[in-house]
């Protein structure tokens, strides 16, 4: 003879709601454990990034960006994920360190006009700078030899562009410097040249174009380590001096950083620096005195924090673009002559 079982009881309408309610906060918190735990991972799959403001109409926007090597396909590059920057970016001018091969970046950017330099030094990696030619005219360009520390490194490159509709007129002079640490006493030694170009630049290029502006900007890879041990910072304030005789500012990095290296740790997890940077002379009708630059890319999904970088889960921009990220800087319009 079997029992009979009592009906199981239904939870009230009001458990039912703790129940739910409790239920919906445990969410919540594994979510955004998983959110800290995972980092950077998590935004780079997911295609969840902070990018860096949208360009202003009233704007000339300029960005500098090392592309590591950059060769085409062949280096290992993702090319459709550099085209895909470059379009949310939209810049009018690109400044570009790090080019093996100038049949490779015509590729990838078709419809850009380029000037890219001769020498790239020992590593063969070219400076560039690519515009928009619907947007901007470049109205003479120059190479500086004296960057190269005797043809070991690259050398620097110069133009003189021109925003249609309304400006602005200026400089832009591209360099990557000398790489690690150890050799500050050599990027130390390439400083005063740069102050020598900027005061050369004045007196114009082919021609006379320029001739009396004194709006410049210095962009690209400082490679500003600082000493062995020590922080970007510590060679920025000896920067900042240095430059400071020729009125030229450093604008701040609002994202915080420009790049991430291995670390002292060299296993997977990726450490932020700040080597890619930018200097401004006058161009005070373009850049207000508290003017910031922001990095996209990395730097700006894992807001420049260390993150893990493995084969298996892999943070895409950071493997397969470079390890810099692009550096944007916007110009109002506006005839600053």
């Amino acid at each position: 003879m079997s029992r009979k079982r009592k009906p199981r009881r239904r939870p009230s309408k009001a458990a039912r709601r703790r129940q739910l309610r409790w239920f919906s906060v445990g969410l919540v918190v594994l979510f955004a454990i998983a959110w800290i735990w995972l980092g950077a991972d998590v935004r780079e799959l997911t295609g969840v990034s902070e990018q860096t403001p949208a360009r202003r109409d009233d704007a000339l926007r300029v960005v500098s960006w090392n592309l590591a090597n950059f060769a085409g396909e062949a280096s290992g590059h993702d090319l459709e994920r550099i085209r895909q920057v470059i379009d949310e970016l939209d810049p009018d001018v690109l400044a570009l360190q790090e080019i093996k091969n100038r049949e490779a970046l015509e590729a990838l950017l078709p419809g850009w006009e380029l000037q890219v330099s001769d020498k790239g030094g020992r590593g063969h990696q070219r400076l560039a700078i690519a515009w928009r030619s619907d947007r901007v005219a470049l109205l003479a360009s120059e190479e500086h030899p004296q960057l190269s520390l005797d043809g070991r490194v690259r050398p620097g490159l110069s133009g003189y562009l021109q925003g249609r509709d309304g400006g602005p007129d200026f400089w832009l002079l591209v360099v990557h410097l000398k790489a690690m640490p150890d050799a500050l006493d050599q990027r130390r030694s390439q400083w005063p040249q740069l102050l020598e170009i900027a005061d050369a630049i004045v007196r114009g290029g082919p021609g006379g174009v320029g001739e009396g502006d004194r709006d410049l900007l210095i962009v690209g890879d400082f490679n500003s380590t600082g000493p062995p041990g020590s922080k970007p910072a510590v060679e920025h304030r000896e920067l900042d001096r240095v430059l400071a005789p020729a009125e030229l500012r450093r604008l701040p990095c609002a994202t915080g950083c420009t790049a991430y290296y291995d670390g002292q740790r060299r296993d997977a997890w990726k450490e932020p620096s700040e080597i890619d940077l930018i200097w401004a002379r006058e161009l005070r009708e373009s850049l207000a005195s508290d003017a910031v630059v922001f990095s996209g890319t990395h730097c700006a999904a894992s807001r420049c924090r260390d993150f893990r970088s493995t084969d298996a889960y892999p943070v895409r921009d950071y493997e397969a673009v470079s390890d810099h990220c692009p550096v944007v800087v916007d110009l109002l319009r506006a005839d600053d002559d």
